[in-house]
């Protein structure tokens, strides 16, 4: 006789079965959202974090890449551009799938700048020049063997959601790149490589989305529930306005005099 023949037995199997079955598509649907997260991170020149809207959101977070074409080449300054406002004033194609955008910003307030000091400055062409071939900046973050020049004391300020930025990257050889930022409201960043116009201008490559231009909505605070006063109380349904009495519905009557 077969052991899956009785009526019960065959119910607890297919049971059984079902709660196998489900318990591998959750492990199944954790791995494939695992390896997405893994593999969602590109190589960018700018990477970013950010949290969901709801939460008290840190302050954003730019991570510039900084690549040579020189061997032997090497950084010397970095400036951080912040600007306010931007507005898309002209399109030309680049080829067949790429746009690229002449874009005006609005300000241009420099508020982080840092470069080598002018005692190393000899070494860099020299066997310590490695030490200068930084191949990632992180914002806000002085690196080892550079002098900060702006601003003169302390961090720069974070990060502000809503605006722009242009990182500008100088390095020994002469050459200067330029990566044209916006924060958005979540702290994540949309990132272009740019180049200098006139003005407050650059050629911004490429695509360039149609929001780019547009101000965010920031997200709410979340209230914090402990400075929050408590709620009014209300009372009793059955008690009476002040100056009514419960027997009769009206104010009282006047107490006889003696």
């Amino acid at each position: 006789m077969s052991f899956f023949s009785s009526g019960p037995r065959r119910k607890l199997f297919t049971a059984g079965s079902s709660l196998l079955a489900i318990l591998m598509l959750t492990i199944a649907l954790q791995g494939c959202s695992y390896v997405s997260s893994f593999f969602a991170k590109d190589d960018a020149d700018l990477d970013d974090a950010g949290q969901a809207e709801g939460d008290n959101l840190p302050p954003p977070i730019a991570n510039v890449s900084v690549t040579y074409k020189r061997p032997g080449d090497s950084l010397v300054r970095a400036t951080v551009i912040k600007f306010f406002g931007a507005e898309v004033i002209a399109n030309r194609q680049r080829g067949p799938a790429q746009t690229e955008s002449v874009v005006r910003f609005d300000g241009g307030v420099p508020i982080w700048e840092f470069k080598t000091t002018e005692s190393t400055l000899g070494s860099i062409i020299g066997a310590g020049k490695t030490k200068y071939a930084l191949k990632t900046i992180e914002y806000a973050k002085l690196p080892q063997h550079f002098t900060q020049i702006i601003p003169e004391e302390g961090s720069p300020e974070p990060l502000d959601r809503g605006s722009y930025y242009v990182f500008q990257i100088e390095r020994q050889s002469g050459s200067t790149s330029y990566q044209a930022v916006k924060v958005l409201a979540d702290g994540s960043l949309q990132a272009y490589g740019a180049q200098p116009r006139a003005g407050s201008s650059y050629l911004l490559c490429c695509n360039v989305t149609s929001d780019f231009p547009e101000p965010v909505t920031l997200p709410e605070a979340t209230a914090n529930p402990s400075t929050a006063g408590p709620p009014p109380e209300e009372p009793p349904p059955d008690q009476p306005p002040a100056g009514e009495s419960p027997d009769s519905g009206g104010p009282p009557a006047p107490e006889p005099g003696p």
